[in-house]
């Protein structure tokens, strides 16, 4: 277990432990640097800067943008952002009123198939004003359709491509890329071989080069979701484009598969992401 994630979600997104939770997860097992991603947002963001300052521990404002390139989802991770610039504030009530209308949408889509849930219940599944594709499928769970969570992302139902499913459709990785650059934060693309785009598994070197022709700054190299080839692979993307990488476990709750701190990232990296916050944070002084 490392001493640095920076990547982990809230109830103020599809995560099940709210603010206070989370920060006292990350206290007890021994992170030191943290940052709060949720979807779209930055609600937690204050919340969880208060609660670090208790904690002595270092805390790296952030957020997780979706955006859609090449038909899949691709997010792009926000770091040291300033939470009271009011353009990029704007930019992200954009994107979330999209994402209500494509939960809506979505809930639409199974009605139609037979399927018998509200937004009300997927507002209930979430317990906050977020809602995304795993309250959908807490709701049907609830609602007895389903059994596990994981049975809602399939071909059948929400899964990427599947029948009820609405992809984003308002922002691309550039407008994500130049917005958080204009906001003087740092851009890093999210878990980069998850996704699915078309018949490649995971962005390749091309897809990575276009981003940092839009100004990405780096590449989470180790997740949760990332093999040893993976992590490989895009280590040696980011030392080629000298890019900055990062760590982060993706934590969703307590019952999630990913726990906090288990990134897969080796010291002697963790060292590098380390002195890249420390020295982001003494320019931030400066500014």
């Amino acid at each position: 277990m490392g001493l640095v994630d920076l990547h982990m979600h809230s109830r103020y997104s599809d995560g099940t432990c709210d603010v206070k939770e989370l920060v006292d997860l990350v206290a007890k097992r021994g992170i030191k640097y943290f940052s709060l991603t949720d979807h779209d947002n930055i609600r937690g963001v204050r919340e969880a800067e208060a609660l670090a300052r208790e904690y002595l521990l270092i805390f790296i404002p952030g957020v997780e943008i979706t955006t859609m390139y090449k038909g899949d989802e691709v997010h792009i991770l926000g770091y040291f952002i300033d939470i009271d610039d009011k353009e990029f504030l704007s930019f992200l009530d954009r994107v979330f009123s999209s994402r209500i209308k494509r939960v809506k949408q979505t809930i639409t889509n199974l009605n139609r198939m037979g399927y018998d849930i509200t937004f009300e219940d997927v507002k209930k599944a979430g317990g906050c004003d977020y809602v995304g594709r795993p309250h959908i499928a807490r709701a049907l769970m609830e609602k007895g359709y389903i059994s596990e969570v994981k049975e809602a992302f399939t071909p059948e139902l929400i899964g990427n491509g599947g029948r009820a499913y609405v992809p984003p459709d308002s922002v691309s990785p550039r407008q994500a890329i130049e917005i958080i650059e204009k906001n003087g934060g740092m851009s890093v693309v999210a878990h980069p071989g998850i996704y699915n785009n078309g018949s490649i598994q995971g962005l390749q070197l091309e897809d990575i080069r276009a981003f940092v022709s839009y100004g990405l700054d780096g590449v989470e190299v180790f997740h949760t979701k990332h093999d040893e080839r993976a992590r490989r692979y895009y280590l040696s993307i980011c030392r080629r484009l000298n890019l900055r990488f990062t760590c982060g476990s993706d934590f969703h709750g307590k019952n999630a598969s990913a726990v906090i701190g288990e990134t897969g990232i080796p010291s002697d990296l963790e060292s590098e992401v380390i002195s890249l916050i420390n020295e982001r944070m003494r320019s931030k002084i400066r500014e």
